[in-house]
């Protein structure tokens, strides 16, 4: 029975004709539509990511500015990376404004990932980050919650509860759902006093059940930030889902995978990844080895918040089909390098020379009051370098430290330097602050090269590097 149910979903993404055979316990269409699926076998077998449309800064702006041509493009983008499920986010916001044209729209996003042999995951409702949803400013804003938590109260659930039936009622045994994702997040929100807490996990346990009532065919979830809060949930849903962004992944997985043993529940990592901290290279092959179900956060290099800059925290492809590092789709895709440059083309690297230095890779370029000369670059990535070339026995470098900087490496004519590795943090900003990198060097030319390490020490909130010159003190003096 689970042999065939895992047959049928390994060939999901590379032919959804065979998938869309086999969507219940003893692989018949029409009892499907009456039994509970086998949750655990579609847990374990969800290779996914979460989708929000490149046009999009938000939810709220994926159902206003729906673009069916645009999600079909980039679904057809999550089809050639081997995937076979979308963690797509819901906004009650659009629906209460429009219900048939939300119903519409939602409808058709079901039916083009059905096109490309892929299954939706809806998440119903969201705490992140606590803004309320604007229907008006959406396109200038970051992401919102769902419904916001001036709209948890149960006063306001018989219209939440309208939304969930035209949702889970109307698809409550349709093949092109593989889950239902209760709410993302329910404590990462800004209200977080004790009384904020107890109404979000009232709101929880209330739509758990009522969600429960519309009687799907589909396993239930709430996709928590942090494994510890599981426990709570998990006599209520049929799949633990957890989200990880840390070096501890292999751990975390390990106590998820005990909680779920002890009550028979299957589990899934339904949010992972975040450069430079937890890249693919790291994440993906403890997944796989952990033969858990994923959905990385996020396919599109696109507006949401997570996705901008030079070198985003996250993301895979770009709207016009290149990717920021081969490397990262062949560890999706699980194929060679040489194959997934075949399927998107890898974005050459930036390259830019300002004041006599070469930034080389990802570097954001900054301006405002603090550096000398008004501007500094920085980045998180590994990869990036910045070089100089100079004249001279000894080598400062101008920097910024402070609550947000990492660990810097350091090489002078291509060997380690004798400090090859400095700590930018501190838990003051200091714009121009100085740091020796070498001295004592023997005349003639010499070439600095400065990269972010992509670690930090434990107090800092993240790894930039943000260098705003070289100094070469006996040139200053005119020696």
């Amino acid at each position: 029975m689970i042999t065939v149910l895992l047959c049928a979903l390994t060939a999901l993404g590379r032919d959804g004709a065979a998938q869309s055979e086999v969507i219940a316990n003893n692989g018949d269409p029409a009892l499907g539509r009456r039994e509970r699926w086998d949750s655990a076998a579609l847990a374990r077998n969800i290779r996914g990511v979460n989708y929000v449309p490149s046009y999009a800064r938000n939810d709220v702006q994926t159902w206003m500015d729906y673009d069916p041509a645009v999600v079909d493009l980039e679904l057809g983008y999550a089809e050639k990376l081997r995937l076979n499920t979308v963690r797509v986010f819901l906004q009650f916001a659009v629906y209460e404004s429009d219900p048939g044209l939300f119903m519409e729209r939602f409808e058709d996003f079901l039916t083009l990932c059905d096109g490309h042999g892929i299954r939706m995951m809806p998440v119903l409702f969201d705490s992140c980050f606590g803004e309320f949803p604007d229907l008006e400013n959406y396109r200038d804003k970051d992401w919102m919650a769902n419904p916001g938590q001036n709209r948890l109260q149960p006063k306001h659930w018989p219209s939440l509860q309208e939304y969930v039936q035209d949702l889970v009622g109307r698809h409550s045994d349709d093949r092109r759902i593989v889950m239902w994702d209760i709410m993302n997040e329910p404590l990462a929100t800004s209200f977080n006093a004790p009384e904020d807490q107890q109404l979000i996990w009232s709101f929880v346990d209330h739509f758990i059940g009522y969600v429960r009532e519309q009687n799907p065919v589909q396993p239930l979830t709430v996709g928590c930030a942090f494994s510890v809060e599981l426990p709570r949930l998990v006599r209520k849903v049929d799949v633990l889902a957890f989200h990880n962004y840390g070096r501890n992944l292999k751990e975390d997985i390990a106590g998820v995978k005990g909680l779920g043993a002890r009550h028979g529940k299957p589990i899934v990592c339904n949010e992972v990844v975040g450069r430079p901290h937890q890249p693919f290279s790291f994440a993906m092959p403890i997944l796989r080895e952990e033969e858990i179900g994923w959905c990385f956060w996020e396919l599109m290099i696109g507006r949401t918040q997570f996705s901008r800059g030079a070198y985003p925290y996250q993301g895979l492809v770009y709207p016009d089909g290149t990717c920021l590092d081969a490397h990262e789709i062949a560890h999706v895709a699980d194929v060679t390098v040489e194959e997934a440059r075949m399927l998107f083309r890898e974005r050459p690297r930036p390259r830019l020379t300002e004041d006599g230095v070469t930034f080389n890779g990802f570097w954001t370029r900054w301006t405002g009051d603090g550096p000398e000369g008004g501007r500094l670059f920085f980045s998180t990535d590994p990869d990036s370098t910045a070089e100089w070339t100079f004249e001279g026995d000894r080598v400062d470098m101008v920097h910024k430290i402070g609550p947000d900087c990492g660990i810097a490496l350091i090489t002078i004519d291509g060997a380690p330097a004798s400090q090859p590795a400095i700590d930018t943090y501190s838990a003051q900003v200091e714009w121009n602050h100085r740091s020796l990198l070498a001295d004592g060097l023997p005349s003639g030319q010499h070439t600095i090269r400065v990269s972010p390490a992509g670690r930090k020490y434990a107090r800092s909130s993240n790894y930039y590097i943000q260098i705003v010159g070289f100094s070469n003190i006996a040139e200053e003096m005119g020696e």
